[in-house]
């Protein structure tokens, strides 16, 4: 008997408990708005109790003393008073259709436990778990002693060893399911505040960084300008000092313009691009800059013909040309940059190795951190711009380096 009935309550616990972890993981995921959620978790309860009332051996007793109860306090704690509303109909649907049990007792005392418990909602949301377990139990002894005395068989029946275990065995699953998820809910809100610390922290290193960068060219220009007011000053002067001036504002623009790309990374605009052809229009613009360094520029195409992909061609010049960029100034002395492309099965690959002084394991590993940056003058945010883009454009970065052996960085942009 005993075993009967261990089995038949993790039976039903199964399919409920199935339902739950469930919505739990997918509502975080896909579901943001509070009547989805409790749609959603009365979906998942009707499809999993129609299973258990299909395909497993149900015992009447055991359905409306351990199973019905059991689900009614666990959602009334956890999931709130809708949801209880929604568990407490579908599994009295099956005392009255799909057992054809007594039913009037089972919704008779689950209603007065729904009905209750929204009296008392607000106090649902702060209790500890003492008190969770405490509440819970006085739920479930009023639950028992209303389905007594509205039963059929009357209250003598549920002195019978087999209503007592099921019953006791009841009380034992309400305190696990209920620390189970008193943990589960106590991780996800402790999840929460480190995001929010995190986000926090990321907004005021923002706020440091792009107000420490704007402000040194805004310095300047005030020194400039106010050089500009002695009259004394020579037209080859006051020509210097304007250029200087203008060459803090584009400063400041450029730092407030890889802000708004990492931001807002795109249009999304997306068009056709061959990936051999847009290297090209970069390279028109880099070599002179590579030639002032010192550095000669390699290129190898592994593949004949156009290499298609679809993105946006302004941004992905921009992105080339930061790479680039960022390797020939790992380059003081001069050195070799190689641009290699090829066509992979499902991907279009592009390769830029330099010869320059490579990074350590803890930089290489740094990179992609915001405001995280090698030179001296860097922002940080050129490196976070370029993966926003190739992340829009279905693309993956990694990079290997040694010091003082180079760098290899590889661009895979993935085939839809």
């Amino acid at each position: 008997m005993l075993h009967s009935i261990i089995s038949h309550e993790l039976h039903g616990l199964f399919y409920f408990m199935s339902a739950t972890l469930i919505h739990m993981v997918l509502t975080p995921i896909f579901v943001y708005k509070e009547k989805q959620r409790h749609i959603l978790f009365g979906c998942l309860l009707l499809i999993f109790i129609s299973l258990y009332w299909q395909y497993a051996e149900i015992d009447p007793l055991i359905y409306s003393l351990h199973l019905l109860p059991l689900c009614l306090v666990t959602v009334i704690l956890y999931a709130g008073l809708v949801p209880a509303v929604l568990t407490g109909a579908i599994l009295n649907l099956g005392c009255g259709l799909v057992l054809d049990y007594y039913w009037q007792p089972a919704l008779l005392s689950s209603a007065f436990l729904v009905i209750g418990s929204y009296f008392i909602r607000n106090q649902l949301k702060r209790m500890n778990l003492v008190r969770k377990l405490a509440f819970s139990i006085s739920m479930m002894v009023v639950y028992h002693l209303l389905y007594a005395l509205l039963s059929p068989a009357g209250f003598a029946s549920f002195f019978t060893l087999y209503a007592l275990y099921t019953i006791m065995f009841t009380f034992i699953s309400l305190w696990g399911i209920i620390y189970l998820l008193y943990r589960v809910k106590q991780y996800e809100f402790h999840r929460q505040q480190l995001v929010a610390l995190e986000k926090d922290r990321m907004i005021g290193q923002l706020a440091a960084t792009i107000s420490h960068e704007i402000r040194n060219p805004l310095t300047s220009i005030r020194g400039f300008l106010q050089l500009l007011e002695r009259k004394e000053l020579s037209m080859y002067d006051h020509k210097r000092y304007v250029e200087l001036a203008m060459s803090g504002v584009d400063q400041a623009n450029t730092i407030i313009n890889d802000y708004l790309n990492y931001a807002k990374p795109s249009s999304g605009l997306q068009e056709q691009l061959d990936v051999r052809e847009e290297l090209e229009a970069m390279l028109r613009f880099i070599t002179p800059f590579a030639t002032d360094h010192g550095v000669v520029i390699e290129t190898t195409h592994e593949s004949e013909g156009p290499l298609y992909i679809l993105g946006e061609s302004k941004k992905l010049r921009q992105c080339l040309m930061n790479l680039v960029k960022n390797g020939i100034e790992s380059m003081p002395d001069g050195g070799t940059i190689t641009l290699r492309t090829c066509r992979m099965p499902d991907a279009v690959q592009i390769s830029i190795t330099d010869t320059g002084v490579g990074m350590t394991p803890a930089q290489l590993n740094s990179l992609g951190v915001p405001f995280y940056t090698t030179k001296e003058q860097g922002t940080g945010l050129g490196l976070l711009v370029v993966m926003s883009i190739i992340k829009m454009m279905n693309g993956t970065i990694t990079f290997n380096s040694a010091i003082n052996q180079g760098t290899q960085c590889s661009i895979h942009f993935h085939q839809k």
